[in-house]
C-alpha cells in the first residue's frame, strides 16, 4: 500500500528551479555587458533577481522526492533531491513493529523534516533526517497518522501540527 508519492510535484519543482535558474540569469546577464541600461531596464533586473531569489529560497527548504510503502510488515523509503543536479538516492527499509517513535519539526522558513526511531537490540537509533518540505499539509497529515499507528512510544512522537 502506498502511503506517499510526491513524485508530480518533484517533477514541476526541479522544472520550476531549472526555469528560474536559467531565466533569472539571462535577466540579470545584459546589466553587466552593456553599458546603454535605461530606467525601463530595472523592471527586468528587478524579475531576474527575484526568479533567482526563488531558486535560492528552493535550494534552503530542500524539498525531497518521497515515497513511502507499507510492503508486508515494512515501511520502505525512497527519497533524493528535488534540485535537478547533484542528487544522491536513498532507499530504507523498516520494520513496522521497530518504530519507537518520530519527530517532525518545522525551522522558519518552512522547511520540514521527519527523523524516525527504530528500536535495535542494543537501545534506539535514529534515521536520517527526510524532508517533508515537498509534501500537501493534508499529506503530512496523513503521514503522522499513519506513523502514529505504528510506533511503540506514541507518547514520543513530536508532531507540530494536528
Amino acid at each position: 500500500m502506498v502511503i506517499i508519492n510526491n513524485q508530480l510535484k518533484v517533477a514541476k519543482l526541479k522544472l520550476t528551479y531549472i526555469i528560474g535558474f536559467f531565466l533569472g540569469t539571462g535577466l540579470i546577464i545584459p546589466f553587466f555587458v552593456t553599458n546603454y541600461i535605461t530606467s525601463e531596464y530595472y523592471a527586468i533586473l528587478v524579475i531576474g533577481i527575484l526568479l533567482l531569489l526563488y531558486v535560492i529560497y528552493l535550494s534552503l527548504v530542500k524539498p525531497e522526492y518521497v515515497y513511502m510503502a507499507e510492503v508486508k510488515d515494512s515501511l520502505q523509503i525512497k527519497n533524493y533531491p528535488a534540485r535537478p543536479i547533484l542528487r544522491t538516492y536513498k532507499a530504507y527499509e523498516i520494520k513496522l513493529n521497530t518504530i519507537h517513535h518520530f519527530e517532525i519539526s518545522k525551522t522558519f522558513y518552512n522547511k520540514t523534516s521527519l527523523s524516525i526511531w527504530v528500536k535495535t537490540k542494543k537501545g534506539t537509533g535514529s534515521y536520517p533526517p527526510l524532508s517533508l518540505s515537498a509534501l500537501s499539509k493534508n499529506e503530512q497529515l496523513k503521514l503522522s497518522k499513519y506513523l502514529s499507528k505504528h510506533t511503540i512510544e506514541r507518547r514520543k512522537n513530536v508532531i507540530p501540527f494536528k
